[in-house]
Protein backbone atom coordinates (compact mmCIF):
# COMPACT_ATOMS: atom_id res chain seq x y z
CA UNK A 1 0.00 0.00 0.00
CA UNK A 2 1.30 3.46 -0.95
CA UNK A 3 1.97 6.23 1.19
CA UNK A 4 0.25 9.59 0.33
CA UNK A 5 3.67 11.15 -0.32
CA UNK A 6 4.26 8.00 -3.30
CA UNK A 7 0.59 8.48 -4.39
CA UNK A 8 1.49 12.29 -4.90
CA UNK A 9 4.69 11.46 -6.70
CA UNK A 10 2.72 9.03 -8.93
CA UNK A 11 -0.10 11.27 -9.62
CA UNK A 12 2.75 14.12 -10.72
CA UNK A 13 4.48 12.20 -12.57
CA UNK A 14 1.21 10.29 -14.43
CA UNK A 15 0.45 14.15 -14.82
CA UNK A 16 3.80 15.18 -16.47
CA UNK A 17 2.98 12.32 -18.82
CA UNK A 18 -0.67 13.31 -19.78
CA UNK A 19 0.87 16.70 -20.96
CA UNK A 20 3.86 15.64 -22.98
CA UNK A 21 1.89 13.24 -24.89
CA UNK A 22 -0.84 16.47 -25.44
CA UNK A 23 1.47 18.68 -26.67
CA UNK A 24 2.25 15.40 -28.99
CA UNK A 25 1.07 15.94 -32.48
CA UNK A 26 0.17 12.60 -34.46
CA UNK A 27 0.54 14.05 -38.46
CA UNK A 28 4.19 14.74 -37.54
CA UNK A 29 4.77 11.18 -36.72
CA UNK A 30 4.36 10.30 -40.13
CA UNK A 31 7.77 11.59 -41.05
CA UNK A 32 7.21 11.59 -45.00
CA UNK A 33 9.40 14.63 -45.91
CA UNK A 34 12.16 13.39 -43.50
CA UNK A 35 12.05 9.87 -44.60
CA UNK A 36 11.36 9.07 -48.28
CA UNK A 37 7.47 8.51 -50.36
CA UNK A 38 7.90 4.56 -49.60
CA UNK A 39 9.33 4.23 -46.00
CA UNK A 40 7.83 6.23 -43.77
CA UNK A 41 4.92 5.76 -40.41
CA UNK A 42 1.89 7.43 -42.08
CA UNK A 43 0.26 4.12 -42.02
CA UNK A 44 0.47 4.65 -37.87
CA UNK A 45 -0.68 8.02 -37.69
CA UNK A 46 -4.59 7.08 -37.39
CA UNK A 47 -3.58 4.37 -34.26
CA UNK A 48 -1.63 7.62 -32.86
CA UNK A 49 -4.53 10.14 -33.36
CA UNK A 50 -7.03 8.09 -31.21
CA UNK A 51 -4.56 6.66 -28.63
CA UNK A 52 -3.13 10.78 -28.19
CA UNK A 53 -6.85 11.84 -28.35
CA UNK A 54 -7.64 9.80 -24.85
CA UNK A 55 -4.58 11.12 -23.55
CA UNK A 56 -5.05 14.74 -24.55
CA UNK A 57 -8.88 14.34 -22.90
CA UNK A 58 -7.28 12.96 -19.49
CA UNK A 59 -5.35 15.66 -19.33
CA UNK A 60 -7.74 18.08 -18.82
CA UNK A 61 -9.85 16.23 -16.55
CA UNK A 62 -8.55 15.97 -12.72
CA UNK A 63 -6.63 12.33 -11.68
CA UNK A 64 -6.07 13.67 -7.80
CA UNK A 65 -8.74 10.83 -7.15
CA UNK A 66 -8.03 8.20 -9.00
CA UNK A 67 -6.69 5.11 -6.99
CA UNK A 68 -2.32 3.93 -6.47
CA UNK A 69 -3.35 1.07 -9.30
CA UNK A 70 -5.00 3.41 -11.63
CA UNK A 71 -2.61 5.80 -11.61
CA UNK A 72 -0.04 3.27 -12.31
CA UNK A 73 -1.37 1.95 -15.26
CA UNK A 74 -2.04 5.26 -16.61
CA UNK A 75 1.96 5.91 -16.24
CA UNK A 76 2.71 2.81 -17.58
CA UNK A 77 0.48 3.60 -21.12
CA UNK A 78 1.52 6.81 -21.92
CA UNK A 79 5.15 5.58 -20.89
CA UNK A 80 4.84 3.00 -23.45
CA UNK A 81 2.79 5.26 -26.16
CA UNK A 82 6.05 8.12 -25.72
CA UNK A 83 8.65 5.18 -25.94
CA UNK A 84 6.74 4.13 -28.91
CA UNK A 85 6.35 7.66 -30.36
CA UNK A 86 10.16 8.11 -29.65
CA UNK A 87 10.78 4.93 -31.70
CA UNK A 88 9.38 6.60 -34.46
CA UNK A 89 11.05 9.81 -34.47
CA UNK A 90 14.31 8.13 -33.80
CA UNK A 91 14.40 5.84 -36.40
CA UNK A 92 16.82 6.22 -39.63
CA UNK A 93 17.27 5.22 -43.06
CA UNK A 94 21.11 4.13 -42.45
CA UNK A 95 20.56 0.96 -40.98
CA UNK A 96 20.19 -2.69 -42.44
CA UNK A 97 16.47 -3.40 -44.04
CA UNK A 98 15.48 0.26 -43.14
CA UNK A 99 11.58 -0.74 -44.34
CA UNK A 100 11.55 -3.99 -42.69
CA UNK A 101 12.26 -2.14 -39.30
CA UNK A 102 9.58 0.49 -40.49
CA UNK A 103 6.91 -2.08 -41.07
CA UNK A 104 7.50 -3.61 -37.89
CA UNK A 105 7.29 -0.34 -35.64
CA UNK A 106 3.79 0.31 -37.78
CA UNK A 107 2.71 -3.19 -36.56
CA UNK A 108 4.18 -2.45 -32.87
CA UNK A 109 1.58 0.59 -32.80
CA UNK A 110 -1.28 -1.02 -34.07
CA UNK A 111 -1.14 -3.80 -31.61
CA UNK A 112 -0.17 -1.93 -28.49
CA UNK A 113 -3.88 -0.26 -29.42
CA UNK A 114 -5.59 -2.33 -27.20
CA UNK A 115 -2.82 -2.29 -24.13
CA UNK A 116 -2.69 1.46 -24.28
CA UNK A 117 -6.55 2.30 -24.19
CA UNK A 118 -7.94 0.22 -21.88
CA UNK A 119 -5.86 1.70 -18.84
CA UNK A 120 -6.82 5.12 -19.56
CA UNK A 121 -10.28 4.83 -20.61
CA UNK A 122 -11.51 3.69 -17.34
CA UNK A 123 -10.03 6.82 -15.28
CA UNK A 124 -11.57 9.00 -18.22
CA UNK A 125 -14.95 7.73 -17.98
CA UNK A 126 -14.51 7.91 -13.79
CA UNK A 127 -12.95 11.47 -14.24
CA UNK A 128 -15.99 12.50 -16.61
CA UNK A 129 -18.22 11.70 -13.93
CA UNK A 130 -16.72 14.45 -11.27
CA UNK A 131 -16.46 16.92 -13.66
CA UNK A 132 -19.92 16.77 -14.16
CA UNK A 133 -21.98 18.88 -11.53
CA UNK A 134 -25.20 17.60 -11.20
CA UNK A 135 -26.84 19.13 -8.91
CA UNK A 136 -25.72 22.69 -10.96
CA UNK A 137 -27.64 20.69 -14.09
CA UNK A 138 -30.39 20.31 -11.92
CA UNK A 139 -30.69 23.65 -10.87
CA UNK A 140 -30.28 25.02 -14.62
CA UNK A 141 -32.91 22.58 -15.41
CA UNK A 142 -35.12 23.73 -13.38
CA UNK A 143 -34.05 27.07 -14.31
CA UNK A 144 -35.16 26.46 -17.87
CA UNK A 145 -38.49 24.78 -16.86
CA UNK A 146 -39.44 27.82 -14.95
CA UNK A 147 -38.71 30.14 -17.89
CA UNK A 148 -40.29 27.89 -20.44
CA UNK A 149 -43.42 28.11 -18.09
CA UNK A 150 -43.08 31.65 -18.19
CA UNK A 151 -42.42 31.97 -21.81
CA UNK A 152 -45.17 29.90 -22.51
CA UNK A 153 -47.51 31.82 -20.42
CA UNK A 154 -46.44 35.00 -22.36
CA UNK A 155 -46.69 33.14 -25.85
CA UNK A 156 -50.10 32.53 -24.89
CA UNK A 157 -51.17 35.67 -24.00
CA UNK A 158 -49.61 37.53 -26.75
CA UNK A 159 -51.42 34.68 -29.27
CA UNK A 160 -54.58 35.62 -27.56
CA UNK A 161 -53.99 39.50 -28.05
CA UNK A 162 -53.49 38.91 -31.81
CA UNK A 163 -56.64 36.45 -32.14
CA UNK A 164 -58.67 39.41 -30.68
CA UNK A 165 -56.50 41.65 -33.07
CA UNK A 166 -57.29 39.45 -35.69
CA UNK A 167 -61.17 39.11 -35.12
CA UNK A 168 -60.79 43.06 -34.91
CA UNK A 169 -59.18 43.31 -38.69
CA UNK A 170 -61.63 40.72 -39.82
CA UNK A 171 -64.99 42.92 -38.76
CA UNK A 172 -62.99 45.85 -40.06
CA UNK A 173 -62.60 44.47 -43.46
CA UNK A 174 -66.04 42.85 -43.44
CA UNK A 175 -67.20 46.47 -42.28
CA UNK A 176 -65.75 47.94 -44.98
CA UNK A 177 -66.20 45.54 -47.93
CA UNK A 178 -70.11 46.36 -46.92
CA UNK A 179 -69.03 50.09 -47.09
CA UNK A 180 -67.34 49.79 -50.39
CA UNK A 181 -70.74 47.95 -51.44
CA UNK A 182 -73.21 50.52 -50.30
CA UNK A 183 -70.91 53.32 -51.88
CA UNK A 184 -70.59 51.19 -54.96
CA UNK A 185 -74.29 50.82 -55.54
CA UNK A 186 -74.89 54.54 -54.90
CA UNK A 187 -72.68 55.49 -57.64
CA UNK A 188 -74.86 52.96 -60.01
CA UNK A 189 -78.18 53.97 -58.74
CA UNK A 190 -76.73 57.57 -59.32
CA UNK A 191 -75.71 57.15 -63.10
CA UNK A 192 -79.00 55.18 -63.56
CA UNK A 193 -80.84 58.30 -62.21
CA UNK A 194 -79.09 60.63 -64.64
CA UNK A 195 -79.66 58.40 -67.71
CA UNK A 196 -83.53 58.66 -66.61
CA UNK A 197 -82.94 62.79 -66.25
CA UNK A 198 -81.39 62.79 -69.56
CA UNK A 199 -84.60 60.38 -71.10
CA UNK A 200 -87.11 62.77 -69.26
CA UNK A 201 -85.78 66.03 -70.80
CA UNK A 202 -86.42 63.77 -74.38
CA UNK A 203 -89.89 63.19 -73.36
CA UNK A 204 -90.51 66.05 -72.11
CA UNK A 205 -89.13 67.77 -75.61
CA UNK A 206 -91.42 65.07 -77.28
CA UNK A 207 -94.89 66.50 -75.16
CA UNK A 208 -94.14 69.80 -76.16
CA UNK A 209 -93.65 68.96 -79.82
CA UNK A 210 -96.84 66.97 -79.93
CA UNK A 211 -98.94 69.77 -77.85
CA UNK A 212 -97.70 72.15 -79.80
CA UNK A 213 -98.52 71.01 -83.74
CA UNK A 214 -101.91 69.30 -81.81
CA UNK A 215 -102.57 72.84 -81.33
CA UNK A 216 -101.53 74.17 -84.50
CA UNK A 217 -103.75 71.74 -86.31
CA UNK A 218 -107.19 72.62 -84.19
CA UNK A 219 -106.78 76.27 -84.75
CA UNK A 220 -105.86 75.76 -88.77
CA UNK A 221 -109.48 73.04 -88.49
CA UNK A 222 -111.24 75.70 -86.68
CA UNK A 223 -110.23 78.71 -89.30
CA UNK A 224 -110.84 75.79 -92.24
CA UNK A 225 -114.10 75.36 -91.07
CA UNK A 226 -115.14 79.20 -91.51
CA UNK A 227 -114.32 79.02 -94.96
CA UNK A 228 -115.40 75.43 -96.08
CA UNK A 229 -118.11 74.34 -96.43
CA UNK A 230 -119.05 70.57 -97.32
CA UNK A 231 -121.54 70.06 -100.39
CA UNK A 232 -123.58 67.12 -98.53
CA UNK A 233 -123.76 65.26 -95.71
CA UNK A 234 -121.72 62.26 -96.61
CA UNK A 235 -119.11 64.75 -97.36
CA UNK A 236 -119.29 66.35 -93.99
CA UNK A 237 -119.02 63.27 -92.00
CA UNK A 238 -116.02 62.26 -93.87
CA UNK A 239 -114.59 66.00 -93.48
CA UNK A 240 -114.93 65.55 -89.52
CA UNK A 241 -114.22 61.71 -89.06
CA UNK A 242 -110.66 62.29 -90.88
CA UNK A 243 -110.42 65.81 -88.45
CA UNK A 244 -110.98 63.10 -85.26
CA UNK A 245 -109.03 60.78 -86.63
CA UNK A 246 -105.85 62.82 -86.79
CA UNK A 247 -106.50 65.21 -83.92
CA UNK A 248 -107.09 61.51 -81.69
CA UNK A 249 -103.66 60.72 -82.94
CA UNK A 250 -102.14 64.05 -82.05
CA UNK A 251 -103.56 63.61 -78.70
CA UNK A 252 -102.45 60.09 -78.16
CA UNK A 253 -98.99 61.32 -78.95
CA UNK A 254 -99.26 63.49 -76.42
CA UNK A 255 -100.54 60.95 -73.54
CA UNK A 256 -97.83 58.90 -74.35
CA UNK A 257 -95.23 61.30 -74.34
CA UNK A 258 -96.20 62.85 -70.97
CA UNK A 259 -96.69 59.35 -69.92
CA UNK A 260 -93.21 58.48 -70.87
CA UNK A 261 -91.48 61.62 -69.38
CA UNK A 262 -93.34 60.71 -65.76
CA UNK A 263 -92.13 57.46 -65.42
CA UNK A 264 -88.31 58.45 -66.31
CA UNK A 265 -89.16 61.61 -64.07
CA UNK A 266 -90.81 59.08 -61.76
CA UNK A 267 -87.56 56.45 -62.11
CA UNK A 268 -84.89 59.65 -61.61
CA UNK A 269 -86.06 60.39 -58.77
CA UNK A 270 -86.60 56.89 -57.39
CA UNK A 271 -82.76 56.11 -58.17
CA UNK A 272 -81.41 59.35 -56.88
CA UNK A 273 -83.40 59.47 -53.42
CA UNK A 274 -81.52 55.30 -53.12
CA UNK A 275 -78.30 57.13 -53.63
CA UNK A 276 -78.84 59.96 -51.70
CA UNK A 277 -79.79 57.10 -48.70
CA UNK A 278 -76.89 54.77 -49.58
CA UNK A 279 -74.12 57.79 -49.57
CA UNK A 280 -74.96 59.06 -46.14
CA UNK A 281 -75.13 55.09 -44.63
CA UNK A 282 -71.07 55.96 -44.00
CA UNK A 283 -71.74 58.69 -41.95
CA UNK A 284 -74.66 57.08 -40.12
CA UNK A 285 -72.68 53.71 -39.21
CA UNK A 286 -69.43 55.36 -38.33
CA UNK A 287 -71.72 57.25 -35.63
CA UNK A 288 -72.26 54.22 -33.68
CA UNK A 289 -70.62 51.96 -31.76
CA UNK A 290 -73.47 49.35 -31.54
CA UNK A 291 -73.44 46.64 -33.83
CA UNK A 292 -76.90 45.95 -33.36
CA UNK A 293 -77.69 49.77 -34.49
CA UNK A 294 -75.43 49.37 -37.04
CA UNK A 295 -76.77 46.32 -38.47
CA UNK A 296 -79.99 48.13 -38.23
CA UNK A 297 -79.20 51.07 -40.44
CA UNK A 298 -77.66 48.27 -42.80
CA UNK A 299 -81.38 46.89 -43.14
CA UNK A 300 -82.80 50.59 -43.75
CA UNK A 301 -79.85 51.46 -46.15
CA UNK A 302 -80.88 47.91 -47.83
CA UNK A 303 -84.94 48.71 -47.82
CA UNK A 304 -83.84 51.94 -49.14
CA UNK A 305 -82.30 50.90 -52.21
CA UNK A 306 -85.24 47.87 -53.39
CA UNK A 307 -87.93 49.24 -51.91
CA UNK A 308 -90.06 51.37 -54.27
CA UNK A 309 -91.18 55.18 -52.65
CA UNK A 310 -93.94 57.36 -53.56
CA UNK A 311 -92.27 59.69 -55.88
CA UNK A 312 -95.48 61.82 -56.54
CA UNK A 313 -95.22 61.16 -60.48
CA UNK A 314 -97.25 57.93 -60.37
CA UNK A 315 -101.26 57.70 -60.18
CA UNK A 316 -101.96 55.99 -56.65
CA UNK A 317 -98.77 55.39 -55.80
CA UNK A 318 -98.14 53.16 -51.81
CA UNK A 319 -95.27 52.54 -49.68
CA UNK A 320 -94.56 48.73 -49.73
CA UNK A 321 -92.63 47.86 -46.99
CA UNK A 322 -90.19 44.41 -46.93
CA UNK A 323 -87.97 45.35 -44.24
CA UNK A 324 -88.81 46.12 -40.33
CA UNK A 325 -88.63 50.02 -39.88
CA UNK A 326 -85.53 50.70 -38.27
CA UNK A 327 -87.44 52.59 -35.11
CA UNK A 328 -89.02 48.94 -34.42
CA UNK A 329 -85.22 47.04 -34.78
CA UNK A 330 -83.55 50.08 -32.56
CA UNK A 331 -86.28 49.42 -29.85
CA UNK A 332 -85.87 45.79 -29.75
CA UNK A 333 -81.77 46.33 -29.55
CA UNK A 334 -82.38 48.80 -26.46
CA UNK A 335 -85.12 46.41 -25.01
CA UNK A 336 -82.40 43.49 -24.64
CA UNK A 337 -79.73 45.45 -22.29
CA UNK A 338 -82.78 47.08 -20.41
CA UNK A 339 -84.01 43.66 -19.28
CA UNK A 340 -80.78 41.83 -18.84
Amino acid sequence: MATPEERNERIEEAKKLLEELAAQKATSLARTEELSRDINFSDAVPSFEEMLDIAKQLNQRSIDRLAHNQIIQIITACTNLKNLINRVKEFTLNQNTPADVCKSIIQEVKNAYDAIMEPLTVPLAFTATQATDYAKIEREAKGYLATMKKEAEAFKKMLESYKVDAEKALQAVKDQAAEAGVATNAQIFLTDSENHAKTAKKWLTATILASIITLVVTVIFVLISFIYKPESTAVAIQYVVSKLILLSTLSFGIFWSARNYKSSKHNETLNKHRANALMTFRAFVEGSSDQQIKEAILLQAAQAAFVNRPTGFEVQEKESQTVNPVVEILGRSFAKPASS
